[in-house]
């Protein structure tokens, strides 16, 4: 049997960056994602090949479509994410704790035991780790964090969860 630690243990306080990069992978997920990537795509295709048949306000249209969610919504995201961020600075680290058993969850000498069974997934995006409790509740892990660890991490997660848990991972 392979000798490997019964534990993986890591500390997590989320900065601005970090919850903005969540954020948007939160607001362009699934059908509004696809709606987002047709409406700006269709925008973009229109504008570059029937400029010269479009009027003036064909045309500003499309310029607002292609503003409102290249420009506008990441903008509007990320004062939100400050503020979170500035709260979370408030508060002491998260520390999750990956085991046999599930997923501890501490923060500031409070927090308790998530089995494997109540974790309704987990994604690895871009550069950071999502962990869903369930549909109101995450947590952000950068892989930055997980240094020679992630390999044993994405290992129990692929063994304690069903594929269809663990996306990325």
């Amino acid at each position: 049997m392979e000798d490997r630690k019964t534990s993986l243990t890591f500390t997590t306080k989320p900065t601005a960056k970090e919850l903005w990069k969540f954020s948007m992978i939160y607001a362009n997920k699934g059908i509004r994602g696809g709606v987002n990537l047709i409406l700006v795509g269709g925008s973009a295709f229109l504008l570059l090949t029937r400029w010269d048949m479009l009027e003036l306000f064909q045309r500003l249209l499309l310029v607002f479509i292609i503003f409102l969610f290249v420009i506008w919504q990441p903008a509007m995201l990320y004062p939100k994410a400050l503020r979170q961020a500035k709260e979370l600075e408030k508060q002491p680290p998260l520390q999750l704790t990956f085991s046999e058993e599930g997923v501890e969850v501490a923060q500031g000498g409070e927090g308790g035991q998530i089995p494997w069974e109540d974790i309704s997934r987990i994604e690895m995006v871009g550069d950071m780790v999502i962990i869903y409790g369930d549909r109101a509740h995450a947590s952000l892990i950068p892989r930055s964090s997980m240094g020679s660890e992630e390999e044993a991490f994405r290992k129990l997660v692929r063994e304690k969860l069903p594929k269809a848990r663990c996306r990325g991972v």
